[in-house]
């Protein structure tokens, strides 16, 4: 039996033939074995089987091609070849930023020469296809960047933090209260940190609201209809940056809430919620929630990242067009999970549904079915851990790839390379359909 040390040499030995070797791809080897080795021992631990752990090891390793050319190439280059090549502006790429010419690109923000660049109707900037940048991060390429948090943060940042102090940055403090209804309650802010929690009313939901800059036309306003309560935010300066934070208390007792949030911009904490509805719309920041318990979500992102612990839903709609999905310890009878570009990571999922990704990876722990499973891949792996004590269909098929099956007592109806049919154990309930257009599919 090949040692864990040689499997894993072996497909290191894969990823590197690509390249001319020289003495520095082959010292990033040599430490690439060590990391992986640590990672695969880690792993292992809570992993079913020996292929899960090593898939799982060497997942962390990411895209590394373009680290791989750059080590590959001669360090240095002979003069009349550098006289003869075209002069290209400076360009240097790495963990403190980009700077391409003037262009420059950190963790304080964009400037292209002495000037910052600016898009105030939309508080972005976009070139072409190439660069996306917004108040959270740049993204050149496949590479993005996250901004540093301005050094005075507010406390919404702190995700555990449970008492809501008043920010030290803060200039204005508003307050507002509405009675709790069996309307919908609307959140409608173009751009601020908002945090939801519980707080100890009966029946009022307490608002306050924190400004860097005093001014009165900043602040929120409620209006009513027949169906809605809407909390909308204040006027918004185009010439200046004026910071808002907002921390939102529901009362324990209001179960029976249907929450909406609409945030063009900024972050959204969410924790410790018993609701009917919560559901989120967010054009660019990101979204966390913990110890959330609804009967229907429907969290759609621009652009941005989901990521959710402890869950309890009964439909859940979960969409990011640009950017990843990571849900741990999560019981959604019925999840439509979708992702444009980035990844999806669902681990300790109880239920069912449909989790769809067009360009990326899908890894799924399930301790329990309790409904189909249909997943798809447009260009990326699938890798599913099945339930452990559970019988289950299968159809598993890609055009560009192999599957595999990772499993004891398979019966088979068809199996080749690239699709396996079939069934797990002697009494299968529920079905899982895997289906990828580029990449391979794995389950164990």
């Amino acid at each position: 039996m090949m040692s864990v040390e040689m499997e894993i040499r072996t497909r290191l030995d894969v990823i590197f033939s690509k390249y001319t070797p020289n003495a520095q791809l082959t010292e990033f080897k040599e430490e690439l074995v060590a990391d992986l080795l640590e990672a695969y021992q880690d792993f292992s631990k809570t992993d079913r089987s020996h292929n899960e752990a090593l898939d799982d090891a060497f997942e962390q390793l990411g895209d590394i091609d373009s680290l791989l050319k750059d080590l590959s190439e001669p360090s240095t280059k002979e003069e009349t070849n550098k006289e003869s090549e075209p002069k290209r502006p400076y360009v240097d790429i790495s963990n403190k930023g980009v700077h391409i010419g003037n262009l420059h690109i950190n963790k304080k923000g964009v400037t292209l020469g002495d000037d910052i660049i600016l898009d105030g109707k939309n508080n972005k900037v976009q070139f072409g296809d190439w660069l996306h940048v917004d108040r959270n991060g740049a993204r050149v390429g496949d590479k993005y960047y996250k901004f540093e948090d301005n050094v005075d943060s507010d406390s919404n940042d702190n995700f555990e933090n449970k008492d809501f102090k008043e920010p030290n940055w803060a200039k204005a403090h508003h307050q507002l209260t509405v009675p709790t209804s069996s309307k919908d309650f609307v959140i409608d802010y173009s751009e601020a940190s908002i945090h939801f929690y519980t707080n100890d009313k009966i029946d009022l939901i307490t608002i306050d609201e924190y400004f860097s800059r005093d001014n009165r036309r900043y602040f929120a306003t409620i209006s009513e209809n027949d169906d809605k309560i809407v909390v909308n935010q204040g006027e918004h300066p185009m010439l200046f940056h004026v910071r808002a934070a907002v921390n939102i208390g529901i009362p324990r007792t209001f179960t029976t809430g249907k929450i909406e949030v609409q945030n063009q911009a900024g972050s959204l904490y969410a924790q410790d919620l018993v609701t009917e509805k919560f559901n989120v719309q967010i054009n660019a920041g990101s979204f966390k929630v913990k110890n959330m318990d609804t009967k229907t979500a429907d969290w759609q992102l621009a652009s941005g990242s989901i990521k959710a612990t402890h869950i309890k839903a009964e439909q859940a709609k979960i969409y990011a067009q640009l950017g990843a999905v990571n849900i741990n310890d999560a019981t959604i009878d019925y999840a439509k999970v979708n992702a444009d570009f980035g990844s999806v990571r669902i681990n300790n999922f109880i239920g069912g549904g449909e989790f769809k990704i067009n360009s990326g990876s899908l890894r799924l722990r399930v301790d329990q079915l309790t409904n189909d499973l249909k997943l798809n891949s447009n260009s990326g792996t699938i890798r599913l851990t099945a339930p452990a004590d559970q019988d289950f269909n299968f159809e598993l098929a890609t055009n560009s790839g192999a599957v595999h099956l990772d499993r004891s007592d398979i019966h088979y109806n068809k199996s080749f390379d690239g699709y396996k049919s079939g069934f797990v154990g002697a009494n299968p309930e529920f079905t899982i359909d895997a289906q990828a257009a580029m990449g391979s599919i794995k389950i164990y």
